[in-house]
């Protein structure tokens, strides 16, 4: 093992032993590490020089993925150092020079009681036929509520089902308890989203979880296995709810989308949008959560091409329905002191209303 490769290694048992989420290098800068949200760096801990990040980039990459890097391409892929655990790696080029970019990733699901969600989440888990979104930005704990999710399956499952991933990369492992887990790597396993459900519909799989719809290829895989009777827990990069939604009518050329539309209305279960708010000691993140189930409301606003936006208030005033807005989660995480009202306030989507929700039924905390 080459210095620079044990180096790195050390680098990875750090961030695994301080509670790092992500670890930064490029040439000539000492490593940068994410802690609860803010990066920090060791003073005393030198720098990799471009040469160093080479021999660290072909320990991590395989010949074709080697090939390919020189070609001009990015590479985000797995690495796994024994005794440490798993991280998910983005190799590419920034100036000319090589820059990495590494995840750590969780040793096992995290339970979903610990991940602070409405308890309405845990519903979803109970579904057997149609659509769950799951929305977040990049870095703000999807990946973890929907191992959470697939783990509680697993485990609490009244009767055993087939659990099939689809995902780029494959970040969290399981071990088969009360489901059979069938995980594909996307460039691996097969050759994208829509293949890989091709392959889980053909396994006769009860659940199919999508890391990511991002094209209209997934987004039609998804629909399909939901109409075929399976349950299609899936992720998607979007700020929010209406944006996700906004998000999905774009993927479909133009004289698809009503057809798109109806589809997605007639088999969506409902939605789930989060986003990491540093907790009030500053220790940790928790998630901020915007909730929305199906019902008539909400199926026309999809059907019938509504401004998504207009879900904001619908998920507003269907508290008893389990739904909420980010903004009224924010209220209630402030209510209970987990995070400051200045917390709140740097990501409300509409600040000016949280005067109001602690006027309103929600209760009034005094905190704004």
């Amino acid at each position: 093992m080459s210095d620079a490769v044990e180096r790195f290694d050390n680098v990875l048992r750090f961030a695994q032993e301080r509670q790092i989420s992500d670890v930064l290098l490029k040439p000539g800068q000492r490593p940068l590490y994410r802690r609860v949200g803010r990066l920090i760096s060791r003073r005393e801990e030198p720098s990799f020089d471009e040469g160093a990040l080479a021999e660290v980039a072909a320990r991590l990459l395989s010949p074709e993925e080697a090939k390919a890097f020189n070609g001009g391409a990015s590479i985000l892929n797995t690495y796994g150092l024994i005794g440490v655990g798993r991280f998910r790696v983005h190799v590419s080029r920034q100036r000319s020079g090589i820059a990495i970019a590494i995840r750590v990733l969780p040793g096992r699901p995290p339970a979903l009681r610990d991940l602070r969600l409405p308890a309405p989440v845990a519903s979803f888990c109970n579904v057997e036929v149609g659509l769950v979104l799951f929305v977040s930005g990049r870095g703000q704990g999807r990946s973890n509520t929907m191992a959470a999710i697939i783990d509680t399956i697993n485990t609490t499952a009244a009767t055993a089902r087939q659990i099939a991933t689809v995902e780029s990369p494959i970040e969290v492992l399981y071990d088969d308890k009360l489901a059979w887990i069938c995980q594909r790597a996307i460039g691996r396993d097969c050759d994208g989203v829509a293949s890989g459900v091709r392959d889980a519909l053909a396994g006769d799989a009860d659940v199919i979880v999508i890391g990511d719809v991002d094209t209209y290829s997934a987004l039609e895989a998804a629909l399909d296995a939901a109409e075929a009777g399976k349950l299609v827990i899936a992720g998607l990069t979007a700020l929010d709810i209406a944006q996700g939604l906004r998000r999905l009518y774009g993927l479909a050329p133009g004289d698809r989308v009503a057809a798109m539309r109806a589809r997605l209305a007639a088999v969506l279960v409902g939605a789930m949008s989060q986003r990491l708010v540093i907790s009030s000691d500053g220790q940790r993140r928790l998630p901020a959560v915007e909730l929305m189930m199906a019902s008539p409301q909400v199926y026309a606003i999809i059907r019938d091409g509504v401004d998504p936006s207009t879900t904001y208030d619908i998920m507003a005033g269907s508290g008893p329905m389990g739904m909420q807005t980010i903004d009224q989660s924010l209220h209630d995480m402030v209510q209970a002191r987990a995070i400051t009202g200045e917390a709140a306030l740097a990501i409300a989507m509409r600040p000016q209303e949280l005067g109001a929700i602690r006027k309103g039924s929600r209760g009034d905390s005094g905190l704004f």
